[in-house]
Order: structure tokens, then sequence, then C-alpha cells
């Protein structure tokens, strides 16, 4: 009970930090409604009954009992919603071009945080990126790693006798050995100069014939002026969403085994990083802005991108898509990607805590 006790100011910043990412995804949609003339009833933070609410103008400024994240109600975008046929501020009443705007707004504000975050840590804490040595980072409870005494600082100099320079020939032989003793040759952290290297067995966990031990490698600040960190930021931000998307494509394309984590495992992870300090926590903060934009930006339907779909088609087309058929589709895709939480939540998250 102590350790719980002691986690929950950490527990209480995690959820805090997720819900004013959520939050900022919704500012995104509320200011690009009001700039598109539409008459936005309620900008929410938190979901659940409303525990404090006050008006100022048109809308109503709440926050509920619930604190994960938030919404906006914008007039005229539920389905069947009753507008009157002179409401010329309803978002059913604006142009496809507007709902668009107003549908990006929000993922779009995900991935403008995310690049304002990684310019401040660039200029001032320095953002941590891989310093491509073979020096182990993190080392993940309960994995293999960890089981054959592998330690943070730890650098590794051979893999199955041969030679490793770098972090790229360390996974490519742990990827290349699964279920299978790989020795290794480990300059041990804090070792005296010129102690020999301790010999290592890693056996590296099989993953659909893949090996996995369970490191990260060695981070590094980056830091930079202010000029220059807004250069870097914008890239930074970049390259980080094309290896996101690079690894979804490599699970499409069943290329690479999908390993998926539920709002716990998420949760975890931001706990983890907040023990950590400062700057690992804004960093995690940083991936799942990034991570936000991606994944609401997927066509799928009951996210953004999946309504962006359709109103693509109308643009395109000239023509709406039938409302109620609309409703079913996006309420269908709600459905299934709840129960995908639910699912990996306790197949995925939950057994990967109890390991632990």
């Amino acid at each position: 009970m102590s350790g719980i006790l002691q986690s929950l100011p950490t527990i209480a910043v995690t959820v805090l930090a997720f819900g004013l990412l959520i939050v900022i995804h919704e500012l995104g949609h509320y200011l690009a409604a009001r700039w598109s003339g539409m008459r936005v009833e309620r900008f929410s933070v938190g979901f659940g009954p409303v525990i404090w609410s006050r008006r100022r103008g048109e809308t109503e400024w709440a926050v509920s009992a619930i604190p994960l994240g938030g919404y906006v109600k914008i007039a005229g975008m539920a389905p069947g919603e009753d507008i009157a046929q002179d409401d010329t501020r309803a978002y059913s009443r604006k142009p496809a071009w507007k709902r668009f705007l107003v549908i990006l707004a929000g993922p779009a504000m995900n991935y403008l945080l995310a690049i304002v975050m990684a310019v401040g840590l660039i200029a001032t804490l320095g953002l941590r990126e891989p310093d491509q040595s073979s020096v182990i980072g993190d080392v993940i409870p309960g994995g293999a790693a960890q089981r054959a005494g592998l330690r943070t600082g730890d650098r590794v100099v051979s893999a199955d006798g041969a030679p490793v320079a770098d972090w790229k020939e360390l996974v490519l032989a742990i990827r290349a050995h699964p279920g299978q003793d790989l020795p290794l040759g480990v300059a041990r952290a804090g070792a005296a100069p010129g102690s020999a290297p301790e010999t290592v067995l890693l056996r590296p966990e099989d993953s659909g014939g893949i090996g996995k031990a369970g490191i990260a490698p060695n981070l590094r600040a980056v830091r930079a002026g202010l000029l220059d960190s807004v250069s870097q930021g914008f890239r930074r931000t970049n390259d980080k969403a094309g290896e996101i998307l690079g690894g979804l494509g490599q699970v499409v394309t069943r290329k690479q085994k999908a390993e998926l984590q539920g709002p716990l495992g998420i949760a975890q992870e931001m706990t983890r990083s907040a023990r950590a300090g400062v700057a690992p926590f804004l960093m995690m903060v940083w991936l799942i802005s990034i991570m936000l934009a991606i994944f609401n930006f997927l066509p799928l339907p009951a996210l953004d991108g999946g309504r962006l779909i359709f109103l693509v088609y109308e643009m395109a087309t000239r023509r709406q898509v039938n409302k109620r058929v609309e409703a079913v589709i996006h309420t269908a895709g709600f459905i299934l990607l709840f129960g995908l939480l639910i699912g990996v939540t306790l197949f995925g998250d939950l057994p990967r805590l109890f390991r632990r």
C-alpha cells in the first residue's frame, strides 16, 4: 500500500498530461469551428457528469467527473440532431471544406504541440536521441536481457564471436537468434579501464521468428540555440512520425509483428518516464502527441481520419453521403475500436503488468 501511495503524485501527473493532450486535440476542433462560424455549445474538460460549468457567450465551459480528455459539442454535428431550417451556424449547414478543416484541426493541433515541445526541449533540457553505439540504455523488467544479467550502461563488444561496432549490428545479431543462446562480450558499466569483457549468455525471446532481448539504445541529449532548435524541432518530429508510419507499414505488410498497447500500457510507460525525470517524461508526452495525431489521421470509421474520407468524397462528388449510413458506419467503427482497446488491455497490458 505504501508503494501505491508514493506513486500517487506520479500517477496524477500522468493522468493530467494525457488528459491535456486530448484537451489540446479538442481545442483544435473548437478553434476551427469558431473560425468557421459554427456554434459551439459546450467545451468539456473530462467526460461524464458535469461537476462545474460556466457560460461564456454561447459556449458552456465545463469540467466533468472523469478527467481523461474532453469533448467539444458543435451544434448540428451529431447524427439525427434536430436543426432549424434557418440555422446557418450549425455544422451540417456549413460547406464541406469548412467541415473538413474542423475535423482536420484536432489531430493537426496534436502535431503542432509535438513540434512546439520538440523545439522547447532542444532549446532547454535537450531532446534525447539514440547515440548509435552498442551501449545498452533501458533494460525492460522481466525481459531476456534482464534475465541474462545485462545492465544499463553495459557496452556489447561482440556477439557470437563477431565484433559489434554499433547498435544496428547488435540488433541484427539478436534478431537472428530467436530462442537460441547468444554469447555476448560485454564491457561492464563502471568497470576499470582495460578490464577484459565478460561473457554473457543471452537467449532472445522468439517473437514470430525474430529475436527480442528487451533493451533500448543509450540516449544522448541534443541541444541547440533557439533558431536552430526550431528547424531541428520540425525535423525530429517529422522523422519520428516517419518512423511510426514505417512501423505501421511493416505491421500491415506482416514484416513485423504488431505490439499493441492500450490505455493502461501507455499510462504505465508515462508513469515510468515520469519517475525517470522531467526530460524523459516530456519526451514521452512528445512521442504520444505524435502518435495521437497519426492515430486520429488513420482512415478508420469513428476516427477523424474516417470522417475526413467522407468529406473528401463529398467535395469530390458534390454529393453528401447518406447521414444514416455514415452514422451506422461510425458507430460500428467505434464499437470495434472500443472492443480492440478492451482486448489489448485484458490480454496485453494486464499480463505485462503482472509479469513485472
